[in-house]
C-alpha cells in the first residue's frame, strides 16, 4: 500500500484585530450619614433588622437628612470617601 504524500499550505494573514479587556474590583468606602429615626415616619415600629433592610431596598425613596441632596441614597452616594480599594486585577488578550 502507498500513502499519499499531503502537503498543508500556511497562509499568512494580512490584517488580524487585536483588541485587549480589562477587569477589576472596586471597593469603595464613604462617611457614614447620621440619621433621627423620629424622623422618618416610614421607620416607626419596625425593629432595627427591619429599619437596615428597609433602608437597603428604599434609600432613594427616602428624605435627605441634608438640604444638598434629593435623598439618602444621593447623600449617601456624595459623602467623602474613606477608602478605596482595587482587586482582582486582569487583561486579556483577544482576537476578532
Amino acid at each position: 500500500m502507498s500513502k499519499k504524500k499531503t502537503t498543508e499550505e500556511k497562509t499568512t494573514p494580512e490584517t488580524m484585530d487585536v483588541r485587549m479587556t480589562e477587569s477589576y474590583a472596586t471597593f469603595v468606602s464613604r462617611e457614614s450619614v447620621t440619621i433621627t429615626i423620629a424622623d422618618y415616619p416610614e421607620l416607626e415600629g419596625m425593629s432595627e433588622d427591619e429599619i437596615k433592610d428597609y433602608i437597603q431596598s428604599n434609600s432613594y425613596d427616602m428624605k435627605s437628612p441634608y438640604e444638598w441632596a434629593d435623598s439618602l441614597g444621593d447623600a449617601l452616594m456624595q459623602m467623602d470617601v474613606i477608602r478605596e480599594k482595587i482587586t482582582d486585577e486582569n487583561s486579556e488578550i483577544y482576537f476578532d
